[in-house]
């Protein structure tokens, strides 16, 4: 390549028998050396610009980093779809069993002592149906009255045990009742109401009672509470999900397969790019130093004065310290030629 620049520069910096003639050139501040350049360096540096583009295009297609970016985009996609479709599917199974239970609240009391109790004391009896196809163990719920979610002292579960057999879960179709035996309790913080909220509670918790189920646990037999396997939902309903944890679980794997095939690819690539890019630089600094016919340093009115010098085209080139550059092309007559150039650009010769 340096052989290819400095032949096709020699051209350039060999013209026929011209005239000598004087260049007075005024420049921006902050320029230390000012450059003429032979007038076809422009072309030369198309030329390796377009060539080290076309290069950097080739190596794409060569990795194949868009055809392999395209599958695992498709990949992705498609791994979102199928968790998509196994979170829907878990979620109406969730929903449909949440629904399953009806309870009905046969009789509320509460201690609620704001004067002298932090905590104030709830005490309800039940009876319940299980509407579904599976054992039911026990339920967690928030209770509530009206629009009023009662602040616990923690989480609040309802275990489904014959209170006169110790039988533990509740099958499909059965009811259970705690009427005439001890009944549930639980307690809520008094402080976290407002007055208006507290009132409303006295006023209504005998009546307006409910509890929101917000999940539960099944098993596959009846039988007392230490010899049942609790399942939760995504174990209890494995077979349901199976299929769709599966499709997802593939999906998945074919798209961390198709990403790392892109990642790998893409690294290929811009190890490639980067030695054409040093290449290129190497390239871009032969020829400007193959490129120079004359050189001079400013002086204090940021003036360069060249005295002897062919008539004809040149290319002014001046770098300053913040990278900006003068790069254009200016005509010296015979004689003397008075120029003022200001227009910055990026370096050219900076890829």
């Amino acid at each position: 390549m340096r052989s290819i620049i400095t032949a096709i520069c020699i051209v350039f910096i060999l013209p026929g028998i011209v005239s000598a003639g004087r260049l007075q050139l005024e420049v921006p501040p902050g320029f230390s050396e000012v450059y003429l350049l032979s007038e076809g360096t422009s072309s030369i540096l198309n030329h390796l610009k377009a060539k080290a583009d076309a290069e950097t295009a080739e190596l794409s297609e060569t990795h194949q980093v868009a055809l392999l970016k395209e599958r695992m985009d498709k990949a992705s996609t498609l791994a979102q779809e199928k968790k998509k479709a196994y979170s829907g599917k878990f979620s109406s199974l969730r929903e449909s069993y949440l629904k399953s239970l009806s309870v009905n609240i046969i009789g509320v009391d509460a201690e609620i002592y704001p004067s002298s109790s932090a905590l104030a004391e709830v005490y309800f009896y039940f009876s319940v149906k299980n509407n579904s196809d599976r054992i039911v163990t026990d339920i967690t719920y928030r209770p509530g009255i009206g629009d009023i979610i009662l602040p616990t002292t923690s989480s609040l579960i309802l275990e489904f045990i014959h209170p006169a057999t110790l039988v533990y879960g509740l099958g499909p179709g059965q009811t259970l009742t705690n009427k005439g035996y001890d009944p549930e309790h639980f307690s809520f913080f008094i402080g976290q109401l407002s007055k208006e909220e507290l009132k409303k509670i006295q006023e209504n918790i005998k009546t307006h009672f409910s509890m929101e189920i917000t999940d539960m646990h099944f098993t596959n037999k009846r039988g007392y509470k230490d010899q049942t396997q609790i399942l939760g939902f995504r174990k209890a309903f494995e077979s349901q999900l199976m299929n769709f944890q599966t499709a997802q679980e593939k999906a998945e794997a074919d798209a961390l397969k198709k990403k790392k095939a892109y990642d790998e690819a893409v690294n290929a690539f811009n190890h490639d790019r980067d030695a054409l890019q040093r290449k290129l630089e190497d390239s871009l600094e032969d020829l400007k130093k193959a490129s120079i016919r004359f050189t001079k340093s400013p002086d204090e009115d940021n003036r360069c004065v060249f005295d002897g010098i062919d008539a004809g085209n040149y290319l002014v080139y001046a770098k300053n310290a913040q990278g900006s550059a003068l790069f254009t092309g200016i005509t010296v007559e015979t004689g003397n030629t008075k120029l003022t150039v200001t227009d910055l650009t990026k370096d050219p010769f900076t890829p």
